[in-house]
């Protein structure tokens, strides 16, 4: 049986966000109807194809986005088609949409008018800059989307322009929370009855998970700031490294790993000159300085292989940055069968899936996407009957009632168990005193823990004594969720892994998240979120393509924030195949096969015609011109995305290019690219002529996508957010007060709350001994005189 077997969705997507959200309900098992316009979607005719021969039923791209689904066509300008749309969303628990506000507003489609008429029915709306706000209509794509969110400017060199990620990155978020924030609505519609509306949008999702990560340096007021391939404010060495045969990522928690490194260096003799042999200090100096150099030419005399090995045998963080034909070689991914298979032009495409691994109820990629209007004459000829849902009408926290046991640590685990504490769910931190969380440890990371656990408890348990474990196993049969993010195997020797835990409670959800999986030949892998984003490929095609500069993008735990999104889907999926059937199961997630879910283009691409993904700059496979330019000023920068003929005539007109906008030859972007050096040098001419935010407002006016690269101090106060609720300040408790990030899904009946200031380590001991586990005041007492309670 499938975790969400028992749902029907209803799409009507285009775009990346909105069919990726469809699609990962599909592969959880739901019936997932996707409904496409009479030309159908236009992701049909977008690459890669087969020899590079476009046919709207072999595009690569479209099989990613839409494996699994049912296919119909329904014109929703003709009254009668929109009136059987209509019937289908009766029949419907979901809908997923990216409708734009002219048709919306056409077709009578926003939240009021389709909860007066279906209020049972949750509707996932997903667009770049969400259903409110001063950008709520504007024009956006991924570019514009990354440029708002501040993630470039800390991504690349100092000395050159911002650059993003490729591949979609955000619209892929986006699509993980849009599900997530669903299956919360889901299961409070379980009690109350009714549906509600979910606003996502690109764009605020990656301002969140940008703004996480400056929070762990913001207390130093280490500014968000490109610094090449290392990680500004991070223990050295941390960042982006050329080995001698690639590249590596490598990781550094603590100070004495970097000892190690100078010893296998063989101790030289400038490693004692000054504060050489501080971490902490070396790794506030830019790259290129004396000591840098030392240690990068020290890389370059071995492998990526050689490296690892030396990594394993002295307690250090390094990983490989793949290419994507290494990917899709791993044994580790093989392992943990990462691959959905659907045929594409006769040829069998691997697809990933996501990185959540079900006991019980395992994802699967069930069926290629669908031809044209496949299954319309069986859908039609079957109606869509009618959800009939009874509750109370509650107005509670939509995971009021559920119970979470939080071992997070850094990041990765606590973003996925704050998501759920924000939604309602009682969530208690198990720590202890003896070995306290890195982020909760230092003083100047306080702004970052803060963000990850409100709206949390806190109880100590020491679990490496017998004791505190068996504890722990009686505190968890009263719980619904057990969640942790050590390394493989660590909950396990503890006494504390799934069978043990289900052995007192059969009901248990445990949600593991480690580096590769708790089993497999790379299950003892170790790292943080470069390490993960690294093994997926991603790294190695960030950069400058034009001299091969290749930079990854160190700055920004994407492996985490990726990680956090999918473990809370795992959790949520898990407890709503609980609620139908009383079973619980374990929910094994690797890190690098979360980060492969949102690089399937290059991968299938390599599959169907045998290239490479080289470093993708700002470019666009499909819109040109295309990237993020300087403006007037010095220092300020502008993203622009032309689409199609429409945005390439405007953006001409406002150039004062009549003549281009004229010639028929230029209205494909092929044509386009291919005199690209003179469309390129005139779009820079322009927008270094231009002020930044008057040239953004006149390309907006006139239908381009353009978006400024905001700085990160500008950003949350800027319009593109207002009212939103980006942002909340977090006072009170035990920690200085901090402004921290809103979960970034706006629901029109449970939206989620910060609901406590993050706990003390212990604060809530109280309540869990004594209430929880029913411990009198002299056991107490003695269990903390024997360092089990601590």
């Amino acid at each position: 049986m499938s975790a969400l077997a028992h749902l029907r969705v209803i799409e009507y997507g285009s775009g990346v966000a909105a069919p990726f959200c469809a699609r990962l309900f599909a592969d959880l098992g739901a019936d997932v109807v996707k409904v496409e316009p009479p030309q159908g979607d236009a992701a049909r005719r977008r690459g890669p194809f087969p020899q590079d021969l476009p046919h709207p039923e072999r595009s690569g791209f479209f099989h990613l986005l839409n494996a699994g689904k049912k296919g119909i066509v329904a014109d929703l300008d003709d009254a009668a088609e929109l009136e059987f749309f209509h019937s289908l969303l009766a029949g419907a628990d979901v809908l997923v949409e990216n409708l734009d506000t002219d048709a919306r507003r056409r077709h009578g489609l926003d939240f009021d008018a389709l909860q007066a008429r279906h209020p049972h029915l949750v509707i996932v709306s997903l667009s770049p800059y969400g259903r409110t706000g001063k950008w709520a209509e504007r024009a956006g794509t991924e570019l514009t989307v990354q440029a708002v969110s501040a993630l470039p400017v800390a991504i690349g060199r100092p000395d050159r322009a911002p650059l993003p990620l490729p591949f979609d990155q955000a619209d892929y978020q986006a699509g993980f929370h849009g599900l997530a924030a669903a299956l919360c609505a889901l299961h409070e519609r379980g009690r109350s009855g009714r549906g509600q509306g979910i606003d996502i949008s690109s764009a605020q999702v990656l301002a969140y998970q940008v703004g996480g990560m400056a929070l762990v340096t913001a207390k130093r007021r280490i500014e968000w700031k490109r610094a090449g391939r290392t990680i500004k404010g991070a223990l050295y060495p941390t960042g982006f490294f050329a080995a001698a045969d690639g590249y590596v990522c490598i990781a550094t928690i603590h100070g004495k790993q970097w000892h190690s490194y100078l010893r296998l260096m063989g101790d030289p003799a400038w490693a004692d000159e000054g504060q050489n042999r501080d971490s902490l200090y070396l790794g506030a100096l830019d790259e290129g300085g004396e000591v840098d150099l030392a240690f990068r030419g020290w890389l370059k005399q071995h492998t990526r292989a050689q490296l690892q090995e030396l990594a394993n045998a002295n307690g250090l963080i390094i990983g490989s940055v793949n290419d994507f034909p290494e990917v899709l070689g791993s044994s580790q991914l093989a392992f943990r069968d990462q691959w959905g298979h659907v045929a594409i032009g006769g040829r069998d495409v691997r697809i990933p899936k996501p990185g959540y691994r079900f006991s019980r109820t395992p994802t699967a990629i069930r069926a290629p996407a669908p031809a044209l209007d496949a299954d319309g004459p069986a859908v039609r000829a079957a109606g869509g009957g009618r959800r009939a849902l009874h509750g109370t009408g509650s107005g509670r926290a939509a995971l009021d009632g559920v119970r979470v046991l939080d071992f997070g640590w850094n990041w990765a685990g606590p973003m996925a168990a704050q998501l759920l504490a924000d939604m309602g769910a009682e969530v208690i931190r198990i720590e202890t005193t003896l070995r306290p969380d890195n982020m909760r440890l230092y003083a100047h990371n306080s702004y970052f823990f803060c963000h990850n656990n409100r709206s949390k408890k806190s109880a100590t348990f020491n679990i490496a004594d017998p004791r505190g474990a068996e504890l722990v196993r009686k505190l968890a049969a009263r719980c619904d969720i057990v969640m942790d993010n050590f390394a493989a195997g660590v909950m396990a020797k503890n006494g504390l892994g799934y069978a043990d835990l289900a052995k007192e409670n059969p009901g248990i959800i445990v949600v593991s998240m480690s580096m590769a999986g708790q089993e497999g030949p790379k299950r003892d892998m170790r790292g943080f979120a470069a390490i993960a984003s690294g093994y997926a490929g991603l790294d190695s095609v960030v950069g400058y393509p034009d001299n091969g500069d290749a930079t990854g993008f160190m700055c920004f735990g994407l492996g985490d924030t990726t990680q956090a999104i999918q473990g809370a889907v795992g959790a949520l999926a898990a407890l709503a195949y609980r609620d139908r059937t009383g079973a619980g199961q374990f929910v094994d997630l690797g890190q690098t096969a979360s980060m492969c879910a949102t690089t399937g283009e290059p991968l299938v691409d390599f599959q169907l015609n045998g290239r490479e993904a080289g470093i993708q700059g700002d470019t666009h496979p499909h819109y040109f011109p295309h990237g993020i330019f300087a403006a007037r000023g010095g220092g300020k920068w502008l993203a622009l995305a032309v689409r199609n003929d429409g945005d390439w005539r405007a953006l001409c007109r406002l150039m004062g290019r009549g003549d281009w906008a004229a010639d028929e030859g230029l209205c494909e972007a092929a044509a386009r690219r291919a005199r690209a050096g003179e469309i390129g040098a005139a779009v820079r001419a322009w927008c270094e002529a231009a002020d930044r935010d008057e040239a953004v407002a006149a390309l907006a006016a006139a239908g381009v996508p353009a978006a400024p690269v905001l700085e990160l101090g500008e950003r949350d106060g800027h319009e593109v957010f207002d009212g939103r609720g980006l942002k909340v300040r977090h006072d009170g408790g035990s920690f200085e007060a901090c402004e921290i990030y809103a979960t970034p899904w706006l629901l029109t009946r449970t939206p989620p709350a910060v609901s406590r200031p993050t706990p003390a380590i212990g604060e809530h001991n109280d309540y869990v001994y004594r209430e929880l586990l029913g411990l009198d005041e002299n056991t107490i007492a003695n269990l903390k005189d024997a360092q089990v309670l601590v």
